[in-house]
Formats: C-alpha cells, structure tokens, sequence
C-alpha cells in the first residue's frame, strides 16, 4: 500500500519537521510504504497555486498512490467546500485522507454509502469550524490595526511604539565603528514609558542596520 505524506505550513517561521515525524510514524504504524513526501509553506485558504498539493491529487488520479497522510485536517485544506470535494474525489480514485491530529476519521475511513455519508457530514462541520476560526483570527488582526491605525501614535506594523530617532542613529553609529550585532544589540539601551531600562533586540537590532544599508545603497 503506497501513501505520500503531504505537509504544509503557514509560514516559513514554522518547521515541517515536527509534522514529518509524526506522519512518518502513522504511516509505518499502519503498514504504508512512503513513496514521496511533498512539502509546502504557504496558506492553504487563500486561492493562491499549490504546485505540491496539486501533484498529490495527480497522482491520486492516475492510480499511483492508496493513501494520503496529513498532520491536520487544515494542513490539506480550511475551506469546506473544497475539502469535501477533494475527499469525495480521493475516495473515487481509491485513496483514503489519513489525519494524524483527527483519529476520529479513521473510524469513518469505511466502505459503502453509510460511511459516504457520515464522512461527508463531519468533514463539513470540521471544515466549517476550521473556516470561522480563519475568520475570527482575521477580524482580530485587523481590529488591531484599525484602532492602532486611528490613533496619533508612531507604530511599526506589528502594532509595536517605534524606536526613538536618537536610538536608531546610535545604533548605526556603534555598528559603524566595527562593532558586530550582538555587541550593538548588548551596548545600546533605551527606557520605555514607564522608565525601565531595556536592551534592544538582537532583531531589531539587524533590521534597523539592514535598513540603513538599503537606504544607502550597500
């Protein structure tokens, strides 16, 4: 019985790895031979060209493969719709969606019209569930910036006060004298409004450097 592992990530900050572990586990515990793992670090809500999600369902049309192992039912796919097409067209191919975060599917991964049935009525409501959770994180993230945007402050994008003007020119000017990131990041401080010390970020460190340089065509 041949399966591919398909994993997917949110974004590159995130590690395929952890998922990759997990579903090669499942797979060996179940008596899969992996032919092909296939990885992706992009949404998997938005309508944007998945090239290896796409060659998972190729090769389920040409009959090459029994099974498809996922880490999560939202790694495949959140839009409902979609999810219950791609199911309905993996099981006319003779592939079955393994999840290894949703055991319960394996209970429904039966034959015959019933299984049909109930398989499409929960994977709908997990797609559902999976939609409004999108949603929900949305309406936060723009929330946040409509009230940041609305008021008469200085923010970054994240929401975050910028560093004053006097901080970023000694940061430049330290690293400048030969001193590495690290060392800036270590040497400079600034007091926050309630007036404690704070050390900057190695990271924050880095991108206003890295911005000094594009700015000065380095």
């Amino acid at each position: 019985m041949k399966a591919i592992i398909y994993l997917r990530t949110s974004t590159k900050e995130q590690h395929p790895e952890n998922q990759e572990k997990e579903c090669l586990a499942f797979a060996k515990a179940r008596g899969y031979d992996v032919v092909e793992i296939l990885t992706e670090q992009l949404s998997g809500y938005k309508q944007i060209e998945r090239p290896e999600y796409n060659k998972v369902k190729q090769q389920a049309h040409e009959g090459k493969i029994n099974a498809v192992i996922v880490w999560a039912l939202d790694r495949w796919v959140r839009n409902r719709d979609t999810l219950l097409d791609d199911v309905t067209m993996l099981r006319n191919c003779g592939v079955k969606l393994h999840s290894v975060k949703e055991q319960w599917l394996e209970a429904i991964n039966i034959e015959g019209g019933l299984g049909k049935t109930i398989q499409e009525f929960l994977l709908g409501l997990i797609g559902s569930l999976g939609e409004m959770e999108s949603q929900r994180r949305s309406d936060r993230v723009n929330i946040a910036y409509n009230k940041y945007k609305g008021e008469n402050r200085k923010y970054n994008k994240w929401g975050r006060k910028a560093l004053p003007k006097r901080i970023v020119d000694e940061v430049i000017e330290f690293y400048n004298e030969g001193h590495s990131i690290r060392d800036t990041a270590d040497s400079i401080f600034y007091y926050d409004k309630h007036s404690n010390r704070k050390k900057i970020s190695i990271g924050s460190v880095w991108k206003i450097i890295n911005k000094h340089k594009q700015n000065n065509g380095n």
